[in-house]
């Protein structure tokens, strides 16, 4: 095999496997209004977040992004599907023993799902 066909043949998978890996992941902006923490590490300031939700694992994970595009981490989620679209972005929040926050759920606008987080039981 020459070296044009490999190269030729790299470029195609690596496009497929690019366009697979965005069919299975969801995108939305989302607005914290309290100090926060989601899952058990990631601590959040308010402000507004971009988040990516990533299903082709067998554990689904969300993404958080700052209003820069940079990663600020990974965190494990439950996805409960639900009868009808969400109509508005909720953001809802506990109070954990250290009188902080916790994020527990995001329901995007436009989405089936609901996002839920599990968070420390120590703060």
């Amino acid at each position: 095999m020459s070296n044009k066909i490999r190269t030729n043949l790299i470029i195609a998978m690596s496009v497929l496997f690019l366009f697979t890996g965005m069919a299975f992941a969801k995108t939305k902006r989302i607005d914290v209004i309290y100090a926060s923490t989601v899952g058990k590490t990631l601590r959040l300031t308010p402000g507004k977040y971009q988040i990516n939700l990533v299903q082709n694992t067998k554990s689904p994970t969300v993404n958080f992004f700052n209003s820069y595009g940079k990663l600020l981490g990974k965190v494990p989620v439950k996805i409960d599907n639900e009868a009808r679209k969400n109509n508005d972005t909720q953001v809802d929040y506990n109070t954990v023993a250290s009188n902080g926050h916790a994020i527990t759920e995001i329901r995007p606008q436009g989405w089936k799902e609901k996002l839920m987080f599990s968070h420390a039981k120590s703060e």
